[in-house]
């Protein structure tokens, strides 16, 4: 039996319809031909009306879209053993989505310069690492420790776009789920780095990001500095909460989700 909540109260009902529930659940059932039916269910804009037998007694209610989920949901939901780091979980229309934030560390990369490989060793700040279907974005805080509240930054490295999102080139990147995540992580850190969308990262040097990466392990700093970081701003944080500070990860990663 699919759950029922009670139909709303009289506070509720001038700001729903004018619904003749009994009318339109009759009607329903006269579409369903001879089939025996054990309930039936009615879906309008916003609103859900089902009707079942009791007994001798047909009932009709409105019910709540909560309530209509939990009846469709037969099988529990489990994301299985999260990667390191994963902080944020769910799913939507285009399959799963997680967020994974990476605390300030030291990678090896290799960088493209002159159509020749160039390895590195640099420090890079904290990261958030977003997979939603089979696109993924990463972004930089200044942070050490995960913080909604935090400003994002455009991370200093190429091949990502102005909007966070990651060019993997030639490479195929599975679906994003807990199984895949830290597998796209790690070839995102192992692709080679050339010259697309490598400027405005950085600072000291806006025209092209991979001089400072060379600068960073020339000069053997441990720690990325922060204060070369671009703030990350666009368009919707404007529109929405009238600034033009810089967004910040919890406002940056709901555009992504919406």
């Amino acid at each position: 039996m699919i759950p029922t909540v009670n139909t709303p109260s009289t506070s509720l009902l001038p700001i729903l319809p004018s619904i003749n529930t009994s009318t339109l659940a009759n009607s329903l059932a006269d579409t369903a031909g001879q089939h025996q039916s054990l309930c039936q269910l009615l879906i309008l804009d916003g609103q859900y009306i089902v009707r079942y037998q009791e007994g001798e007694a047909t009932i009709t209610k409105l019910i709540s879209p909560t309530a209509v989920r939990q009846a469709f949901t037969h099988l529990p939901i489990d994301s299985g053993f999260l990667p390191p780091g994963v902080i944020r979980w769910g799913s939507g229309s285009e399959g799963d989505w997680l967020v994974k934030f990476v605390p300030p560390n030291r990678y090896p990369i290799c960088c493209i310069l002159a159509d020749k490989p160039l390895t590195l060793d640099i420090p890079l700040p904290g990261l958030i690492f977003l997979g939603k279907g089979n696109r993924y974005y990463i972004w930089a805080v200044k942070s050490r420790h995960f913080d909604t509240n935090t400003p994002v930054f455009h991370v200093p490295l190429p091949n990502v776009s102005p909007s966070g999102a990651i060019c993997f080139g030639s490479n195929s990147v599975p679906q994003a789920s807990s199984a895949t995540l830290e597998q796209v992580w790690q070839l995102f850190l192992s692709s080679p780095f050339n010259g697309d969308s490598a400027s405005g990262k950085s600072k000291a040097y806006p025209n092209d990001v991979r001089s400072h990466l060379i600068t960073l392990q020339d000069a053997g700093k441990k720690k990325y500095p922060l204060r070369d970081l671009i703030p990350y701003r666009f368009y919707r944080s404007a529109l929405e909460y009238g600034t033009l500070q810089a967004c910040t990860v919890e406002q940056i990663i709901n555009s992504i989700l919406s």
